[in-house]
């Protein structure tokens, strides 16, 4: 099968994130894929996390700017057409050339939004397949009464060494070190650590370099402040390898998102994860992260993650047990089945 998708793709966004581990997969189980993406003048997201592979295609931009250029699109031949995240799409330029598309492909659409959309342009498009990742999204099948669930991808298991990795980063080789990730929407929530922990724990910030942190000009001894671009994948893993656990403290999200993807990102790196219990964005995540509730109770976590080798074990095979039973490989897997049953364009 010949897959194409209009997608962000090797960037910082949500929708990069659920894209590519899907793409990859598709290649790697033997079909034939084509990326069209965003320009690098006109993207989604904050920065780029990766070189393009041979079959990416750099052919539009946003819906701010409306650029595209359809003749990549038109001229390639594909069974399947999958576009991710409309709002993030030229749809006024997309919606010119859908009919010579449909008449050539299958199309479907995988939703990132929260709630239906209020404006008209989001419904002008006939799929043929309509794919949401989370239960709550349900409120598809009012407009969409056929629109199927498939659950986020995760990101592939993989494992590095952290003293090896923190050598790498100048990191300290001889402190517990807790990732305080900051990033699109991500907030600082430990800003300071009780006062048995100071000896022998670090907080590492790692921020963009217009991050606003009262520390970042003094910090204490306690804490290590990073300033960094958009991190390439490799690079947050290396983060990810070198800390003892990461804090991903989000409630809110500036767009009309759904789940943390950094979650899924992260998730099959080896390092617990630690985030609010109040927040709805780390569904359907349970037992798999750690779930505080206020600053008390996270030093304490902390404490007992560091001392109790029994407590990282329980949250790390549950977060392993999650990643294969959500791995790239079976999420596209559920994909081609979809596709499979909507046929061939008539």
């Amino acid at each position: 099968m010949h897959i194409a998708m209009m997608s962000a793709w090797n960037t910082d966004s949500g929708v990069a994130v659920h894209a590519e581990p899907l793409g990859k997969a598709w290649k790697n189980q033997g079909h034939d894929v084509t990326i069209f993406t965003h320009v690098k003048e006109d993207f989604h997201g904050d920065g780029f996390t990766g070189q393009d592979q041979d079959y990416v295609t750099r052919c539009f931009g946003t819906q701010k700017t409306n650029f595209l250029d359809p003749r990549p699109i038109l001229s390639s031949n594909f069974d399947v057409l999958v576009v991710q995240d409309l709002r993030m799409l030229p749809v006024e330029n997309l919606a010119k050339i859908f009919p010579l598309i449909k008449c050539r492909a299958r199309t479907v659409h995988v939703v990132h939004e929260n709630k239906l959309p209020e404006e008209p342009w989001f419904y002008q498009f006939d799929w043929d397949g309509v794919v949401y990742f989370d239960p709550r999204q349900g409120f598809l099948n009012d407009v969409y009464p056929h629109a199927k669930l498939i659950p986020f991808p995760c990101f592939p298991a993989r494992s590095g060494d952290k003293v090896e990795a923190r050598k790498k980063l100048g990191l300290p080789l001889d402190k517990h070190i807790v990732y305080v990730f900051c990033h699109r929407g991500y907030e600082p929530f430990l800003r300071d650590l009780r006062d048995d922990l100071k000896e022998d724990t670090i907080l590492l910030f790692v921020i963009p370099r217009d991050y606003q942190m009262v520390e970042k000009e003094d910090p204490p001894p306690w804490m290590i402040i990073r300033e960094e671009e958009t991190l390439t994948e490799e690079r947050f893993d290396d983060y990810l390898f070198a800390a003892d656990c990461v804090i991903l403290h989000k409630f809110q999200t500036l767009y009309l998102g759904v789940v943390s993807s950094t979650a899924f990102q992260a998730l099959g790196a080896g390092c617990p994860i630690f985030v609010p219990e109040g927040s709805d964005y780390f569904r359907p995540l349970g037992d798999e992260l750690l779930h505080y509730g206020d600053v008390s109770e996270l030093n304490d976590m902390l404490v007992k993650l560091f001392q109790d080798g029994e407590m990282r074990k329980n949250v790390l095979d549950a977060a392993n047990g999650f990643v294969a039973m959500n791995s790239p490989e079976i999420i596209a897997k559920l994909f081609i089945d979809f596709f499979v049953e909507l046929g061939r364009p008539s």
